[in-house]
């Protein structure tokens, strides 16, 4: 049996047509295999009659697959024309299930239930359409065969009205979904545009071919292309039906050509030596040439790729592959690689998120645990229309109300959800075409590793600022103290070793601001600013930073030995190069108890392209194949409980400096740090004046004592200054250097208080938190200079971060790091109120070792 059906439709056309027949059992059995795994119950509400116009569909295809095999002659005339008549209804029913599937999408009544006149008008034409092709005669008279494929159809008279039925039905149909497609759902728009393609596609082959050239030319040699073209609706439509994502056109079109491009390369050479190729001669020849596709194909799918990309997009680069090439800039920075991927996208930048508390978004992590591992707002507006689910109303109320378009869930090593991508809509209001979906999840894929990292990085840099802000206040308390103590200390008769402490502790308090401004920047990550480089003499700045040093015995002192011939000028920042010099003379003194006959060892030395200072030890000296990695982030060597940045950070301050840091070492012997400096010009050193000392202690150079600075008391009794800050020490602290200055000190808690102040009494110069409760000092700032922009107001924090201090400098005068001392602020004072601020000149500045790095 299964011999004779072989061998009836071993015929190319019968065999297409049942291949294609097989094809849509399998589709439509996949059809409902989908529907039931997204919940079925759209099934019996509203694509049912989709199911019934494909089961149609491929019974017509079946019977056309009739008058192309050898069935045909063996049955005749008479079987020609139940097969006829049996086509005829298969093909009415389809086109009636594909208007009533039409019908129930764009229906708004309760189940998609269709208008009166929608059921009425299928009824009274599917009534006629079986009459007529029940009753002989009226639609098929006779069927002339001669040969499988090869026979000639009598219609009869009620034909033309029949076929009127089809072409009803198919318009009614196309209106329905043109209609759809102005929806303002976008989804049903795109879906409906699939639909009406498919139905484009099958109404043209089936107008001109079956209509046209059958009913005119009396040609029927081309009556089984509709049938085989139906496929296309068929898959169309039900591809719009299953799915909520879809490839874009002009993407669908760059691999399709891509595609054509490629195979044209390959086979037009073929073509043009396939002659040459068959003989067998020539084998190797074949075997080459079939080796040279296989070396070559990637290089040549990747050449057509980029053209026709350059044709559709007018770049080389698709949309696709610009998303795909975005590791890098994750790898840099998330927020670097969020803000192209905006601009990819076409979406806003400040509503793109990266949101690392996923469990604070129970209701998206629920949904994308237990459904797709990606949320669209539109997919649950779609299963939201036709399922009801509260569960599904809430997290689109949740998704509106955040402006959430598209979720992406990222996942750490473990495999646990550890952040989510939030994406709003496109500008445009387009949907995220497939293709995107997919290459966002890849690139999230590939860069979930780097993101969770870069978290981890954040937290330990947020405890890191936490910790050094927090240590600003107890150190403002002391120096407090020590400044009540100083002033107990100059009114009595006690000794000058007393006194002498107290300087060592103010002295203390001021490294240890400096090196939170240090830590601080070290957690911002951002590289030392080179706005603040000035010309110093180089002798001067080392001295200084070795009599600041906190030694822990004269004897270390003593084992320091600076040589100050070959002085030169070099333009650095005054705060930065006394943090490489306390560095490198804090890991030289770390082996002094170990190495007693260790010392170190400074010089100078000048050349006619860099200057150069020179670091030299004597202690366990560094292993050859360690010295390559000593600048290395946190690599640290024969030291415990260190960061290992002390010398990276180094090496990247003399780089702002223009100059550079070397090392060399003889295990055993000695280590040598080298620190060059670019030549600095002779014009610009013409006025160089020496710079005065501002220290107190003893030199552990001359080892004698040295005269202690005094800021000048200024007669500033006139001189009204608002101080601002929400922690009391700190204010304290200000108001005691400013009332040893003479002025007239009003204090204030936060921004509000500050203007009320200035609102009310004169205030000549304003020194401001930043960061305060009620008002900050930005919007308080703002507020006072819209009633008195010439009044100077100056940042007086602990703000390190590069958006904080731009922040500053383009809303403040001016910007001090506290906790401050008496000396600035009478140099601020005398800037700012008691003398107008002079021109910027290129005069060498002293490296004050209290100055806090005004700005």
């Amino acid at each position: 049996m299964f011999n004779v059906i072989i061998e009836h439709f071993a015929y190319p056309k019968a065999m297409l047509l049942m291949s294609t027949a097989l094809f849509i059992l399998g589709w439509l059995g996949y059809f409902v295999r989908c529907l039931f795994t997204q919940g079925g119950k759209t099934l019996t509400t509203l694509y049912y009659p989709y199911l019934l116009y494909s089961f149609f569909i491929m019974l017509w295809i079946s019977s056309n697959a009739y008058f192309q095999s050898g069935w045909l002659v063996e049955f005749g005339a008479s079987g020609a024309i139940l097969m006829a008549k049996l086509a005829n209804v298969f093909s009415y029913m389809a086109f009636t299930f594909a208007f009533y599937f039409s019908c129930r999408l764009t229906s708004n009544k309760p189940n998609n239930r269709i208008k009166l006149w929608q059921s009425s008008l299928m009824v009274v034409v599917t009534l006629f359409a079986l009459y007529v092709n029940i009753i002989p005669g009226h639609t098929v008279r006779d069927v002339t065969v001669n040969a499988p494929s090869d026979f000639v159809i009598e219609f009869g008279p009620a034909t033309p009205l029949f076929f009127s039925t089809l072409i009803l039905f198919t318009s009614l149909t196309l209106f329905n979904l043109l209609g759809l497609s102005r929806s303002g759902d976008h989804l049903k728009r795109l879906k409906s545009t699939y639909m009406v393609i498919g139905i484009i596609i099958f109404m043209l082959s089936t107008a001109t071919i079956h209509l046209f050239v059958t009913m005119v030319f009396n040609d029927f040699s081309f009556a089984w292309l509709p049938p085989a073209l139906a496929i296309s609706e068929i898959l169309l439509m039900g591809y719009a039906v299953l799915c909520n994502r879809f490839y874009s056109w002009r993407y669908l079109s760059h691999l399709g050509i891509s595609f054509a491009f490629t195979a044209l390369v390959y086979a037009l050479p073929m073509l043009w030596l396939h002659d040459w190729l068959l003989f067998s001669s020539h084998l190797l020849a074949s075997t080459l040439w079939c080796l040279l596709c296989g070396l070559t194909w990637k290089k040549t799918w990747r050449l057509c790729r980029q053209c026709t990309s350059l044709i559709l997009y007018g770049e080389k680069s698709t949309p696709v592959d610009k998303i795909h090439a975005l590791v890098e800039d994750f790898q840099s920075s998330s927020q670097q690689g969020m803000s192209k991927l905006a601009t990819l996208l076409n979406i806003e930048q400040e509503q793109t998120m990266l949101v690392s508390d996923a469990t604070s978004n129970e209701l998206y992590t629920t949904y994308l645990a237990q459904n797709d591992p990606v949320l669209l707002i539109e997919e649950v507006e779609h299963h939201l229309s036709y399922s009801g689910d509260q569960g599904l109303d809430k997290l689109r109320e949740q998704m509106t109300n955040s402006k959430a378009a598209l979720i992406l869930p990222l996942f750490n090593s473990q495999n646990t959800l550890s952040h989510l991508l939030i994406s709003p809509q496109k500008h445009d209001g387009s949907l995220f075409a497939n293709e995107e979906i997919s290459a966002l999840q890849r690139l999230l894929k590939k860069v979930q590793s780097y993101i969770h990292c870069e978290r981890k990085v954040k937290q330990s840099q947020a405890l890191a600022k936490s910790i050094a802000h927090e240590m600003r206040n107890p150190l403002a308390q002391i120096q407090l103290h020590l400044e009540k103590l100083d002033s107990m200390v100059s009114r009595s008769n006690l000794s000058s070793s007393l006194r002498g402490e107290i300087d060592k502790g103010k002295d203390a308090i001021y490294r240890g601001g400096q090196l939170i401004e240090i830590i601080l920047r070290e957690a911002e990550q951002s590289s030392p600013s080179s706005n603040s480089l000035q010309h110093y003499s180089m002798v001067e700045l080392i001295e200084s930073a070795i009599e600041s040093f906190a030694y822990a015995c004269d004897q270390k002192m003593a084992r320091i030995h600076f040589e100050q011939q070959d002085d030169f000028i070099a333009n650095v920042n005054d705060t930065l190069f006394g943090f490489i010099v306390f560095n490198l003379l804090r890991n030289a003194i770390h082996y002094f108890d170990e190495y007693p006959d260790s010392r170190v060892e400074i010089r100078l030395e000048k050349s006619n392209h860099y200057n150069t200072v020179y670091f030299k030890d004597y202690g366990p000296g560094i292993e050859p194949q360690i010295v390559q990695r000593i600048f290395d982030d946190f690599f640290s060597y024969q030291k415990r409980g260190g960061s290992g940045l002390g010398l990276s950070y180094c090496k990247r301050v003399m780089q702002v400096f223009g100059g550079s840091a070397k090392c060399q070492s003889v295990y055993g012997q000695y280590t040598e740090f080298s620190l060059q400096f670019p030549l600095v010009e002779t014009s610009q050193t013409e006025q160089i004046q020496t710079p005065h000392r501002i220290n107190c202690g003893m030199s552990p150079l001359s080892a004698q004592p040295k005269t202690e600075f005094m800021a000048p008391h200024l007669n500033h009794s006139d001189i009204n200054v608002l101080v601002t800050d929400d922690n009391p020490s700190q204010r304290a602290l200000v108001k005691l250097y400013l009332e040893k200055l003479g002025a007239n000190v009003t204090e204030a808690e936060n921004g509000q208080e500050a203007l009320d102040v200035v609102l009310t009494q004169p205030i000549d110069i304003i020194f401001m938190d930043v960061q305060m409760p009620i008002m900050n000092g930005f919007d308080a700032t703002k507020a006072i200079k819209l009633h008195f922009a010439e009044l100077p107001v100056i940042a007086l924090s602990g703000e390190s971060g590069e958006q904080e201090v731009a922040m500053i400098t383009s809303i403040m005068d001016g910007r001090l790091v506290k906790p401050t001392t008496q000396l600035i602020l009478s140099q601020t004072i005398n800037k700012w109120v008691a003398a107008k601020p002079e021109p910027e000149n290129t005069q060498l500045n002293t490296p004050p070792r209290l100055n806090n790095a005004f700005a």
